[in-house]
């Protein structure tokens, strides 16, 4: 698997818990969403979209910079070889 699929995947699982947060921790978010059905799938699919850029620019980021090649050869301590 790619790596900028491994991005999305622990991108939607984030986006997926922080709504769900969103939606059972305030009662009124219930009632918003059924009284402003285009505001609630605008500010969804926007934070999401936000979201999205912000976890994309900080993989290329460590990608330019070399951090990611660092990550990747680090030897993994528990194994004993």
């Amino acid at each position: 698997m790619r790596p900028v699929f491994k991005v999305i995947i622990v991108y939607e699982i984030i986006f997926f818990t922080f709504w769900n947060f969103l939606y059972y921790s305030n009662p009124g978010v219930e009632s918003w969403f059924k009284l402003e059905n285009l505001t609630a799938i605008y500010t969804v699919l926007s934070t999401m979209a936000l979201g999205f850029v912000f976890v994309y620019v900080v993989f290329i980021t460590m990608k330019i910079t070399g951090v990611l090649n660092k990550i990747k050869t680090l030897k993994d301590p528990r194994k004993n070889f």
